[in-house]
């Protein structure tokens, strides 16, 4: 008789303490690699539901001389989504996140032209400390939408609202991101 494909499903409670403090919302700093700057994606491969979406401390390692970048996101206005998709009995992960890049200027106009397409992998720390990644060396993030904008009156916000989408799943870090320093 063969196996049912389900008889190692992780089967876990999943607690929540009504008095743990967990802080909706995001960092205010979004991290970022071209996946052609990526030496190794080491994805999680433990059954247990935390850990296989886990990635470990020296699971993302860049190539000799790249690096994260880091971009400043404007505070309360981002999300981070894992959505569910596809037809039943055959439902995926996925991970995407909303920003706000501040400022209606050619730095950030020009971030936005020159990743448009490019394959990226992001990381965001939530309010809570947690790092989560948001595309995979074989699945990246692209940019799927952006909209500068100056904003109408004073009063309005100046600058990129974008969403970022990958098809791989969300995967949590218990890394570090090292931000390499610009060079003229």
């Amino acid at each position: 008789m063969t196996d049912n494909c389900f008889d190692n499903q992780p089967h876990e409670n999943v607690d929540n303490c009504p008095n743990e403090e967990i802080s909706g919302g995001l960092a205010t700093t979004l991290f970022h690699i071209p996946v052609a700057f990526v030496e190794t994606f080491t994805l999680p491969t433990a059954t247990t539901l935390e850990g296989r979406l886990t990635i470990a401390a020296a699971g993302i390692v860049p190539k000799t001389g790249k690096g994260w970048k880091s971009i400043d996101v404007l505070v309360d206005e981002n999300e981070l989504k894992a959505p569910l998709i596809g037809n039943k009995g055959n439902k995926k992960l996925t991970s995407e996140v909303g920003i706000y890049i501040p400022g209606f200027k050619k730095k950030t106009i020009g971030f936005i032209d020159a990743f448009k397409n490019t394959p990226t992998i992001y990381a965001i720390p939530d309010a809570n400390g947690q790092i989560w990644i948001v595309g995979t060396k074989l699945l990246p993030a692209f940019i799927d939408s952006a909209d500068p904008t100056s904003g109408k009156t004073m009063a309005d916000n100046s600058g990129a609202p974008a969403t970022i989408k990958s098809n791989a799943k969300l995967y949590a870090y218990d890394g570090e991101i090292t931000v390499t320093p610009d060079t003229p």
